[in-house]
């Protein structure tokens, strides 16, 4: 296990936050996709399902041998990640969607889907919801992402569908997530998606959009809603104004994309 699924797990970050949102100038590998067609935000289950770690192994090494991995669903788990997320359509275009797989995970789904309608009804009548399993989800997300404004899902699919959101919205360099407990109880935590990239270290050749973009998420998260929006429209000044550049920010150093948001954060 990884040091970032312990410290989700340590510090109950029960929420994974993924905005797949494309800026003017960024080329998406979908033709025809504009930035109209492509704001959206998932919301990620971020502590259940595979990742849980229940499962084991029989007669290793072996022809006999068996292998299990267990998807661990709670009512506790799941009511609060689809509360959360109600919250969030709320705050935006005020339409949910769930994606499952309630065909063929019939309990996990069943939990998923009675929680989500009974959460829905009682907090939340204004918000619109629907339901799509999570391989016509790929397919709707290439294909029409403007048809989703919120998404909530299990931990497994929410890995899977969040790395195709970052593929549409240009690529993983772009993509920012929080890891989040909201209760604030505990630490919370914003990262780029992308690596760390020990490669290039101190050759002023990474790019810190992604960086960036999950501090707006941070302040966000801490009620400075008018300081990430200052964020969010620099990342969108910068992101357009070199889009004429091939390939994508040739000329820009990491110090001078640090030293532009200043100014356009100041500007905005």
């Amino acid at each position: 296990v990884g040091l970032l699924l312990k410290l989700r797990f340590a510090f109950d970050q029960y929420i994974n936050l993924r905005p797949v949102k494309l800026y003017p100038g960024v080329a998406s590998p979908v033709a025809g996709l504009t930035p109209a067609s492509c704001d959206l935000l998932v919301i990620r289950e971020n502590t259940e399902s595979v990742y849980a770690g229940a499962g084991g192994t029989l007669y290793r090494g072996t022809p006999n041998e068996v292998a299990t991995q267990e998807s661990l669903n709670t009512r506790h788990g799941v009511e609060r990640a689809v509360r959360f997320a109600f919250e969030q359509a709320r705050r935006r275009r005020g339409h949910l969607t769930l994606v499952h797989k309630t065909n063929v995970l019939v309990h996990a789904g069943d939990l998923w889907m009675r929680t989500f309608e009974e959460v829905g009804d009682a907090e939340f009548p204004d918000v619109e919801r629907d339901y799509v399993h999570v391989d016509a989800a790929c397919l709707y997300l290439v294909q029409d992402p403007a048809r989703f404004d919120v998404v909530v899902t299990e931990n497994l699919f929410g890995d899977i569908i969040t790395d195709l959101g970052a593929a549409i919205q240009g690529g993983i360099g772009l993509a920012a997530s929080g890891n989040l407990d909201p209760t604030r109880r505990s630490p919370s935590m914003f990262e780029p998606v992308h690596g760390s990239a020990p490669d290039i270290a101190g050759q002023g050749r990474a790019d810190p959009v992604a960086a960036v973009m999950s501090l707006g998420q941070l302040l966000d998260f801490l009620g400075r809603e008018g300081a990430a929006r200052r964020i969010d429209r620099a990342v969108a000044a910068l992101l357009e104004e070199r889009a004429g550049r091939v390939p994508d920010g040739v000329g820009y150093s990491t110090s001078d994309v640090g030293d532009r948001l200043v100014e356009l954060v100041s500007d905005v």
